[in-house]
Order: C-alpha cells, then sequence, then structure tokens
C-alpha cells in the first residue's frame, strides 16, 4: 500500500503549524510545550500540532519534532 504524503497547515494569526500524518479519528493526545500529538485507536500518530508557531523560533520546534521522530522509531522497532 502505497503511504500518502503528510498534509501541513500554517495558520498565521494563530500562529499554529498542523501536520496531518494519516486521515483518522484522534481518540487520544500527549502534550509537550507547545506541541501536541494526536493518536488513533491504534495508537498511531494521526496529527502533529505545533502552538505559537513562528518560524523565526523554528530550531526550537525543529529539534522537538526529531526528539519526539527519534522516539517514536524506538518505540515502534522495540
Amino acid at each position: 500500500m502505497k503511504q500518502k504524503n503528510p498534509k501541513i497547515q500554517y495558520d498565521k494569526k494563530s500562529k499554529v503549524l498542523s501536520i496531518e500524518v494519516k486521515r483518522a479519528k484522534s481518540v487520544d493526545s500527549d502534550v509537550q510545550g507547545n506541541m501536541v500529538v494526536d493518536y488513533d485507536k491504534k495508537g498511531d500518530v494521526v496529527r502533529v500540532n505545533f502552538y505559537q508557531f513562528s518560524f523565526e523560533d523554528f530550531e526550537e520546534n525543529e529539534r522537538a519534532l526529531k526528539d519526539f521522530s527519534r522516539e517514536s522509531v524506538t518505540l515502534v522497532s522495540a
């Protein structure tokens, strides 16, 4: 099965960057700082939202996303 590219949106007024990984209903969320990760009923990541996101502060947000992706890979590999 072909994997779809994530859908990325940015709301400039509310300063929210949203990355939709897959189209599914969110049933659980984790909050870490300005980042919220939504999960479906299988525990798969559905969406990642960054609140108060600014491109000027992108390096800090990029580190958080990389840390999260490393943790996710570790959990999936285990």
